[in-house]
């Protein structure tokens, strides 16, 4: 319960916040998204709030609908809100309006101001606690972005499980992958739940984003696919089980997904997881209908995505068919047969085409609507469909023909309409091969339809191509029986009451029964006769009345099968040809004319059979005709009705309707059949006569200009009156070749036309259309191709359609008009294109009363755009542009405005909305159009467009974010236009029309980054060609750059910036050269605007900007300048000082030498009591503060590697340039001289004026150097000439000297650093003049040994090293350690002074009160060089003090470097000197190194393990003696301060490290020896163990044998059975020892440890059955076993036992055991307890380690166990249990 609870409290604690928890609360408010923690804490609400809050009018700015959150969260009161005292309603108001605004902002969070909203709501609301998933959902699209990780350092630690994949990478503040965002999304369902559920709310409230839905499409499309993959299972139940789970989750989602209207993106996303789930899990169909119903459920128009989606549902479904809904849905979409044939070219549709086809077909049953046929048809001749689909369709629509019952009214008539469409796809080429065999398989048994299709089934029996030429088809079929025809006939009236003409354009009400009949009797020849002769169609009166012949030419024009079009052609020439003519039936020419244009070659055969009739009758006639006999006109007075269509015609006279049978149509017969456009090319060529026939492919004879006009009025007024729109489309087609014939254009004869389409409107048109199967865009598009450009009727005819009319509601018909006028365009005259384009102006405009929803026809947008507009035009658009501010304030036409405006208005008065609208809406569609011409072409524009942007400057505060786009447009335009101006063109900008006070308001106003910096473009281009317009008012700009477009991190921005420096900036500095008062001033401004940006410029841009900039205004005149306002504006700053010098780099040596001496000018004018220069640059209120800000440049420039090596090589070349940088040094020089003698007492300024002696030294080569030195040392001034010194000893350090050329004069001046060591009194100039030696002693010294001699004489001497100052010396001994390497004998002379005084220092160094750690090192570097070089000069009087002083400095303790250097110096006596100097040294020093302490010791051994390790075995063989006397006094150590221990002795830890490191260096000894050398060195070391120097002192005696053992032990344990048998010479001794130890004193036992240790490893070892000798055995058994006895004394088991042990291994005899185990049962029965358990644990160790071998021995042991058992002690008796149970476990049975 306590834990529980605990766990609870704790849950409360974190999920609580108190306000009394300041430090939380602190922690809390550092939480930022933009700021560090440490920032973040420091600020107040009020500050956070105005810095968040301009990141919010930002997104306002961008997008109005952030505007309605400024009554909210971004209010004044939202600085006061606190969601910790609001209530839970409150909060969840609350949390509502935060979502909302995280779903506007999530397509903005990588801009900035989005990031300054999001941070007020994380510091103020703290949605990063609150609303942690949205916040999260918002960011989540950019999880690869730097910001993300920011984000997630905001996240509570207790993330929700729906979040939780995001754990690892919030600990890591790391950008999780892709892939593991896929991967919690695929097994998360919460997760993906969550997700979908975001995404789908921002698409409710429009408020989502491109990259948003994208990524939830692309996720969730990865997720479900790698869902499915998971739940494939070896049992197909299980699996189909999972896939099911699947689906079941993501249709609910998906269903609200498709649900969503007008977000495409979201619906394509949808469609992929659909596809997915389709192609990789195995859905029953009921699934995928259910899917199919979701995707068409809620689409109001569709996307060639949703019908791909279908199609693959629709392939995986195994019936065939669409569901109910969705087949509605699709059938209800417009170009729903476009959309599936284009898609059909790249994918498969084949069953989702089948499934539109057979709902089609099986809806005509219900709704006997025939309308469909003709999208059922196109479907069936696309090659969309395989052949197994089209036999399913075929079937589909013979079984639905059968079922439906038949009917007179051909609109209803099911049956009949599907035996048609059979028959025209019987005529298809792609389909026609299927249909027989299909028709075959179904087997109609309806008579009539059989009889219909009995055509199609004997096709099968015949080829397709040759039964479609065959003309006699009908001769061919005579199956048909009397009783059939006599049942198609009987319900047909016999006369018609009103009827004169089937052409008529008033409805018929026997026309549709008698085609019906007709079309299923029309393959029999003597049906059709028949047919002719019925009552109804008055054949006998057939040349008085056109009804007979109007019947057969409404059927051959019609749309039916091509069968019955021949039929029809072969019925009215069969009749025509009975007999002679009595009447002129001129009114066949222009329906022949679109019969041999037929696409049926049978079709056109027989049109052509009846041009080959009427010839010879006309010519019969014409004949007749020329003697008087005048022939009645067929159908004059009612072809077309009583109406006025009839009358409107134009009739032929007899003789010209001869000659166009005769001259135009029968020549070219032939060709007719064979091509069908060759009779539009014949009657084009006929009609244009022979000035337009040139070229041409037709013969036939030249036809008059009057029968040609007579001709053409004809056909046009036919085209114009006839009901039947496929023949007005196909004459249209032929006439459309003519423009005029004569004086009459086709324009004035087809007009009406097109004015009667005009008022038919768009619906009816469509409708009769769609009856006769045409395509209604190619027949508009044929109507209004009937203007030509000249005809100015026709042209205000298409004005008047594209014209705004409300009244007119034809859009197919205003589109064909607009691509009409786009062909057209160029032809028409200028005034013309001026109506018309303002037509389409104000079609596109609107109605300005209705603002911004006033009726804008985007078409007739397009067209403009599209149209070349002529600048005349576009003039009077900018001209007639409503004026904004008249619309704010009573003010006049912008044409007035021209003249008087001047800058700034009040934007004051009352605003019309709707007006306001319609301007915006005038003004953006004028400069769109402006923009998508070539501007440059049109200059006369640049006024109008400056006049624009002042209109829009004045009323920018009311037009919002639409203001920016717009002057963007009128800028780009006028910027077009001037850099037209800058090339070679001689275009002159009208100076009147340039208003430069316009555009720099506009760079300044404006918050549009665009307008700003296309403004600044314009400036730069304006600045070349009429600067005199620009430069007066230049200046602003380069301060609104530094506010704002040098700020920007943009490519483009850093484009405009460099064009407006390249353009503007040079004219501007050579414009301020002209002033009086100098350039400075007013280039100190413009660098002054640049270096105010200096901060805010990417760094990666920075350098080059700079550089351009000073590049355009001089570096040789403002380079300092500019350097010196940046570092006054940025003191604190220290990157810009790096910045200066990377930036000074850039420009060659002299210019560089030029700035630092200006800089130099510049510092001390500031010094001046009336100072110039400095006056326009510095802030001189406190002028040392300036200096000390300026001057570490100055030595930072000189000090710059490339400019040193640049001036070296510019020296070394000589010529005016070595003079130059010569005179630059000197001046440089003077200056610092200046400098330095101003600042003596400034501490600060005068170390930056050394510095800067220094740099400026560093420019000369060495020799020149050298030669300018004697001079500066002359000075009296200690400080330069300590500097001057310093720079010389710099140089000569950094190693970069040219030897060859410098040695000689370094050489030279030895003597010049010698008369300053004895002269000056100054130690730190004379240590400097030695570190001078020093360096030259070093790099040149072997060349003059005599120079260097006499340096060292003076370094060695009382005035360096005799001197008391202790640096000196110290620099002093290393100055001689150099000497003595490089003079090596030449040295000699030097010692005798120079050692003892270097003995002297050492001592001196590590003096109690004088340490001094560098003089110490010093001394050792000198000693070590003089060991490495001059080792025979080391006497061992030198060598003693050395080594005694070294153990003295060991024991000082200075430090590990001094230790460093000390033991270095010393590892080289035993390198460099004799072994047997260096081993008596080491003797003779041994008691020096004890007295001073283990560490003494130490490197004492370490010497002393040198000297064996490097010296060969034979020297240590004549050594052994020496290094014998010498290791016996080591092992003495422990005696010698332990007896007597005093307050000086080690401790007993110091003495056990000395004694294994005087055992290691022993050991390493006794690797070099052989037997013969060792044993007699061993035995003297025994001797002087057994008999020690005082046999009284007993404590003496175990020392030393303490000693001894330990060492015998290190050997035995390494040497191991090399060296067992000299175990020989020791256990007598070690006997002896055991059995008189006493143990009663630790140093006592701790001997009898070592003895016990030392003799288990020659046992461990023994490898020669050393002990099995009984010499050797029974002494040691004795005396170890009896070590049992004394267990009552002391612990000593852990010792002891394993030596027994190995004792007994060693032994291995069972004699030897015997004895050993009759003494250890012996102690089994001793009196004392702790001696019988020490012996049962011996047995029992024994007994483990020997096992059976040992146990041979039990019959002597059984007695003493059975007694120990009953032992009366009970730690006795359970060790002899345990030992029991050991011998059980080994021998396998009970005792």
């Amino acid at each position: 319960m306590a834990t529980a609870l605990a766990s609870q409290l704790a849950q409360i604690r974190n999920s609580s916040t108190n306000p009394l928890d300041l430090k939380a609360q602190k922690r809390a408010h550092s939480r930022s998204l933009l700021f560090e923690p440490a920032v973040a804490a420091t600020q107040d609400f009020d500050s956070l709030y105005h810095i968040c809050y301009e990141g919010f009018q930002e997104l306002c700015r961008l997008d109005s609908k952030f505007a309605g959150f400024a009554d909210n969260v971004f209010s004044e009161q939202s600085k006061h809100e606190d969601r910790t005292q609001m209530t839970a309603a409150q909060n969840e108001r609350l949390d509502e309006v935060l979502e909302e605004f995280l779903l506007l902002v999530g397509g903005k969070l990588l801009l900035k101001p989005a990031l300054k909203a999001v941070e007020w709501l994380v510091r103020r609301f703290r949605v990063h606690q609150s609303n942690t998933s949205c916040l999260l959902f918002a960011f989540l699209p950019f999880h690869t972005t730097p910001i993300f990780p920011t984000m997630l350092s905001l996240i509570p630690g207790n993330i929700s499980p729906t979040l939780r994949f995001l754990h690892p990478y919030v600990q890591s503040l790391a950008n999780p992958p892709r892939h593991a965002i896929v991967h919690a999304a695929s097994i998360n369902r919460p997760f993906f739940t969550a997700m979908s559920v975001y995404v789908l709310k921002s698409c409710r409230l429009g408020l989502q984003h491109p990259t948003l839905v994208s990524f939830w499409a692309s996720i969730a499309t990865e997720a479900v696919a790698a869902m499915l993959d998971q739940s494939r299972s070896a049992r197909l139940e299980a699996q189909k089980q999972n896939q099911e789970d699947i689906v079941r989750f993501l249709l609910p989602i998906l269903n609200d997904g498709l649900s969503v209207d007008n977000v495409p993106d979201l619906r394509a996303g949808c469609y992929m997881i659909l596809t997915i789930l389709a192609t990789k899990a195995s859905l029953d169909d009921g699934v995928l209908s259910v899917m199919m119903e979701a995707i068409t459920s809620q689409w109001s128009q569709s996307s060639h995505a949703g019908l791909i989606c279908l199609g693959v549902l629709a392939e995986r479904k195994r019936a065939a068919g669409l569901p109910r809904k969705a087949f509605k849905a699709v059938i209800a979409l417009e170009r729903l047969d476009d959309d599936l044939i284009t898609l059909g070219k790249r994918y498969k549709i084949d069953r989702l085409a089948l499934g539109v086809a057979l709902g089609i077909v099986s809806g005509l049953g219900k709704a006997r609507d025939v309308s469909g046929l003709r999208l059922l048809r196109t479907l069936m001749e696309a090659d969309i469909m395989s052949g197994a689909s089209k036999s399913v369709v075929v079937t589909s629509v013979v079984s639905q023909a059968q079922t439906t019952a038949p009917t007179l009214n051909p609109r209803f008539d099911v049956a009949g309409s599907l035996a048609d469409l059979l028959l025209c796809l019987g005529d298809s080429t792609s389909v026609g091969p299927i249909i027989p065999s299909t028709l075959e398989e179904s087997n109609p048994d309806s008579g009539p339809l059989k009889s219909r299709l009995q055509r199609l089934i004997r096709s099968k029996e015949s080829t397709h191509d040759q039964f479609l030429e065959d003309a006699d088809v009908g001769n061919a079929n005579e199956q048909m029986t009397t009783e059939t025809f006599e049942t198609l006939t009987s319900q047909i009236p016999t006369r018609t009451a009103y009827e004169m003409s089937f052409l008529s354009h008033s409805d018929s009400y026997v026309y549709g029964s008698l085609v019906h009949t007709f079309l299923s009797i029309h393959t029999s020849h003597v049906d059709v006769k028949r047919f002719a002769d019925l009552p109804v169609l008055r054949k006998s009166l057939g040349m008085t009345e056109p009804l007979f012949l109007s019947f057969f030419i409404r059927v051959w024009c019609g749309h039916g099968p091509a069968t019955a079009r021949t039929a029809a052609v072969r019925t009215a020439a069969e009749y025509l040809g009975e007999g002679t003519l009595a009447a002129d039936v001129q009114i066949l020419l222009p329906y022949i004319l679109h019969a041999l244009a037929d696409a049926s070659p049978s079709v056109r055969r027989a049109a052509a059979d009846l041009v080959l009739v009427l010839a010879p009758a006309y010519g019969t006639m014409a004949g007749k005709e020329n003697k008087g006999a005048n022939r009645p006109i067929l159908g004059q007075q009612q072809i077309y009705g009583q109406g006025g269509e009839t009358q409107a015609v134009t009739w032929l006279s007899t003789k010209d309707a001869a000659r166009v049978i005769s001259d135009l149509m029968f020549p070219g017969l032939e060709e007719c059949i064979l091509d069908e456009s060759h009779v539009s090319l014949l009657l084009a060529d006929s009609l244009n006569g022979p000035k337009h026939g040139k070229g041409s492919i037709t013969v036939q004879k030249e036809l008059k200009k009057s029968l040609r006009l007579a001709l053409f009025g004809n056909i046009c007024s036919h085209v114009v009156n006839t009901p039947l729109y496929a023949v007005k489309s196909r004459l249209l087609e032929m006439v459309s070749r003519v423009p005029k014939v004569g004086g009459t254009s086709r324009t004035k004869l087809l007009l009406p036309l097109l004015s009667n389409t005009m008022n038919r409107g768009q619906r009816d048109f469509d409708r009769i259309c769609a009856e006769e199967q045409l395509v209604s865009s190619q027949l508009l598009d044929g109507m209004v191709g009937i203007v030509i450009p000249s005809d100015r009727e026709g042209v205000q005819t298409l004005k008047s359609i594209i014209a705004p009319l409300k009244t007119l509601d034809f859009p197919s018909l205003k589109a064909a008009a607009m691509h009409r006028l786009r062909i057209i365009w160029t032809s028409i005259s200028p005034d013309l294109q001026s109506l018309l384009a303002k037509a389409l102006y104000e079609s596109a405009v609107g109605d300005v009363e209705a603002g911004a929803r006033g009726g804008q026809d985007a078409a007739a947008m397009e067209t403009l755009r599209m149209l070349p507009i002529s600048t005349a035009i576009l003039k009077s658009f900018i001209e007639d542009l409503p004026s904004m501010s008249s619309m704010l304030q009573d003010r006049p036409h912008v044409s007035k405005r021209r003249r008087t405006s001047h800058g700034h208005s009040d934007e004051t008065g009352a605003l019309d909305e709707s007006h306001l609208a319609s301007a915006i809406r005038q003004i953006t569609l004028v400069l769109e159009l402006v923009a998508d011409v070539k501007t440059e072409q049109h200059p006369e524009l640049l006024g109008g467009l400056f006049q624009i942007v002042c209109d829009l400057q004045h009323s920018q505060s009311h037009l919002g974010t639409a203001v920016g786009y717009l002057q963007m447009l009128a800028i780009e335009g006028m910027l077009a236009i001037v850099k037209r101006a800058e090339g070679p063109t001689g275009l002159q900008i009208d100076h009147a029309s340039v208003r430069s006070d316009i555009l720099i308001d506009c760079i300044r106003t404006t918050t549009d980054p665009q307008v700003r910096n296309s403004a600044l473009l314009l400036v730069s281009a304006l600045a070349k060609v009429t600067p005199e317009l620009i430069l007066h008012s230049i200046m602003p700009v380069f301060t609104f750059m530094g506010a704002n477009v040098l700020r920007q991190d943009d490519d483009f921005s850093a484009y405009v910036v460099k064009q407006t420096m390249e353009s503007v900036i040079p004219r501007l500095v050579r414009s301020l050269h002209t002033r009086k008062d100098g350039p400075l001033a007013g280039v100190s401004e413009l660098l002054l605007s640049f270096a105010a940006a200096y901060e805010h410029i990417r760094s990666q841009r920075r350098l080059d900007l700079f550089v351009s900039l000073i590049d355009k205004v001089g570096p040789d005149d403002y380079l300092f300048a500019l350097i010196t306002i940046l570092l006054e504006k940025y003191p604190s700053d220290r990157s810009v000082l790096q910045f200066a010098i990377d930036l000074i780099g850039h420009y060659s040596v002299e210019t560089r030498l030029q700035m630092v001496e200006q800089y130099l000018g510049l510092i001390l004018d500031a010094r001046k009591p009336k100072p110039t220069l400095s006056r326009s640059l510095l802030q001189l209120d406190d002028v040392d503060g300036a200096v000390s800000n300026l001057l570490p440049l100055a030595p930072a420039i000189l000090a710059n590697t490339d400019l040193i090596s640049r001036a070296a090589r510019k020296i070394r070349d000589g010529g005016e340039a070595a003079a130059n940088i010569r005179a630059r040094f000197a001046n440089i020089l003077e200056d610092t001289f200046i400098l330095s003698e101003l600042y003596r007492t400034h501490k600060t300024l005068n170390v930056a004026c050394m510095q800067l002696l220094d740099a400026s030294l560093r420019l000369l080569p060495m020799s020149e150097l050298i030669e300018s030195l004697s001079s500066l040392l002359g000075r009296a001034d200690d400080n330069i000439r300590l500097q001057v010194l310093l720079s010389f000893g710099q140089r000569l350090k950094d190693g970069k000297v040219d030897l060859n050329a410098s040695q000689a004069a370094c050489l030279a001046f030895l003597p010049h650093l010698a008369s300053v060591i004895e002269e000056s009194s100054d130690a730190s100039l004379k240590r400097t003049a030695v570190v001078c030696i020093d360096r030259i002693a070093e790099l040149f010294g072997k060349k003059d040994v005599a120079a260097i001699i006499a340096s060292a004489r003076i370094v060695a001497g009382v005035e360096c090293l005799g001197a008391s100052e202790s640096s000196l010396r110290t620099i002093s001994m290393l100055c001689l350690a150099t000497m003595v390497e490089v003079l090596n004998d030449g040295f000699i002379s030097i010692l005798p002074f120079a050692l003892p005084k270097a003995t002297d220092s050492l001592a001196t160094s590590f003096a109690e009160g004088t340490e001094d750690g560098a003089l110490h090192n010093a001394v050792y570097s000198f000693l070590g060089a003089l060991i490495l070089y001059l080792p025979w000069m080391v006497t061992d009087a030198d060598l003693d003090l050395v080594l005694k002083l070294s153990f003295e400095s060991a024991n000082a303790e200075m430090g590990q470097g001094c230790d460093q250097s000390r033991i270095e110096a010393l590892r080289l006596v035993p390198k460099r000197v004799a072994a047997t100097e260096c081993l008596a040294a080491l003797d003779r020093t041994w008691t020096t190194a004890v007295t001073e302490g283990p560490l003494a010791v130490k490197e004492h051994l370490e010497i002393l393990r040198i000297t064996i390790d490097r010296q060969p075995k034979s020297v240590i063989v004549q050594q052994s003696g020496a290094l014998c006397g010498l290791f016996l006094r080591m092992f003495d150590l422990r005696r010698i301060q332990l007896s007597p221990l005093t307050g000086e002795s080690y401790d007993m830890a110091e003495i056990r490290v000395v004694e294994d490191a005087v055992n290691e260096t022993a050991i390493a000894m006794v690797y070099k020896l052989n037997d013969t050398t060792f044993r007699p060195m061993f035995s003297r070391m025994l001797e002087w163990t057994v008999f020690p120097a005082s046999k009284k002192d007993v404590k003496a005696t175990i020392h030393r044998q303490t000693s001894w053992y330990t060492f015998l032990l290190k050997l035995f344990g390494t040497l191991k059975s090399v060296v067992t048998s000299y175990a020989a010479f020791v256990i007598d001794d070690a006997v002896e020892i055991l059995k008189d130890a006493s143990l009663d004193d630790e140093d006592s036992l701790f001997l009898w440890r070592q003895v016990i240790l030392t003799l288990q490893k020659t046992f461990e070892h023994d490898q020669d059955d050393f002990y099995q000798n009984p010499s050797h055995f029974a002494p040691v058994s004795a005396a170890l076993l009896d070590q049992l006895g004394k267990a009552q004394k002391v612990p000593l088991l852990p010792e002891l036992i394993p030596a027994i042990t190995d004792f007994a291994v060693a032994a291995d005899s069972v004699t030897h055991h015997k004895e050993m185990n009759a003494l250890i049962l012996k102690c089994m029965r001793s009196d004392r307890a702790a001696v019988r358990l020490a012996a049962v644990q011996s047995e029992r160790a024994l007994t483990e380690r020997l096992g059976e071998e040992w146990l041979a021995l039990l019959p002597e042991m059984l007695p003493f166990i059975s007694e120990a058992l009953e032992d009366e002690d009970e730690v006795v008796e359970r060790e002899l249990k345990r030992w029991v149970a050991m011998i059980e476990r080994i021998l396998g049975s009970k005792l």
